[in-house]
C-alpha cells in the first residue's frame, strides 16, 4: 500500500509520454501524488464528508430518456474532493412538485484526472454515445450508504488550476437523483 489508501501512491511521478511527445513533466506534476495524500488525510479524519462520484447510465430505448436507464459504469474521485456549500442547492416550488436547483463547486479535485474524463467522455475525447447519459453525483457519507445521492450536470468547462494541484467545476443540479439504494428510478 502506498501513503495513502485512496491514492496508493509512494512515489511521484510525471506523466511523459503522450504520442511520443513529453508533456507535464514539471515540478508541478510531480508533486500531484503527494499533494492527493495529503489532501487525502481530511477524508480519513471524516473532515470530507461528501463523496463525489462520476455515473455514466444506459437506456433501453437507444436514445437518452427512452426506456429503462441502467448504471453501466460509476466511478469515486479520490482522493475525495471538497464539495463548496451544498446549502446553494434550495428547494423550488415547480408544476411537477417541489424540486431542488442550484448550483455547487467541486475544487481540490485531483489532477491526474483529464478533462474528457472530468467531462464523461471517452479515453479518445469521443462524445457520450446517445443511448447513454453521464452526470456526477454528490452524496454525504452515511454508516448505512443510505444517503441522499444528488444528480448534478458540468456547467461549464472543468477548470485546471495547475499551481494549486486541482481541477475545479461548478456542477448544476437536475432532476430524477438516484434513490438512496443507488437504483435508478423507472
Amino acid at each position: 500500500m502506498g501513503c495513502c489508501a485512496s491514492c496508493g501512491q509512494s512515489v511521484c511521478y510525471c506523466a511523459t509520454e503522450l504520442e511520443g511527445t513529453a508533456i507535464d513533466c514539471t515540478l508541478v506534476a510531480s508533486l500531484t501524488n503527494t499533494v492527493d495524500c495529503i489532501r487525502d488525510i481530511a477524508t480519513t479524519l471524516g473532515a470530507r464528508p461528501y463523496q463525489v462520484l462520476l455515473v455514466w447510465t444506459r437506456w433501453s430505448g437507444g436514445a437518452r430518456s427512452q426506456g429503462i436507464e441502467e448504471v453501466i459504469r460509476e466511478e469515486s474521485i479520490l482522493p475525495t474532493p471538497l464539495v463548496a456549500d451544498i446549502s446553494s442547492v434550495a428547494l423550488s416550488m415547480q408544476s411537477i412538485g417541489i424540486a431542488e436547483e442550484g448550483d455547487v463547486r467541486i475544487t481540490e479535485i485531483s489532477p491526474r484526472f483529464n478533462e474528457d474524463y472530468l467531462s464523461g467522455r471517452g479515453e479518445d475525447g469521443s462524445a457520450i454515445p446517445p443511448d447513454q447519459s453521464f452526470y456526477w453525483e454528490v452524496r454525504r457519507r452515511t454508516s448505512d450508504g443510505l444517503s441522499m445521492r444528488r444528480r448534478f450536470r458540468l456547467s461549464g468547462a472543468p477548470m485546471h488550476e495547475a499551481t494549486k494541484f486541482q481541477w475545479k467545476v461548478t456542477l448544476k443540479k437536475i432532476a430524477e437523483d438516484r434513490m438512496r439504494s443507488s437504483d435508478v428510478r423507472g
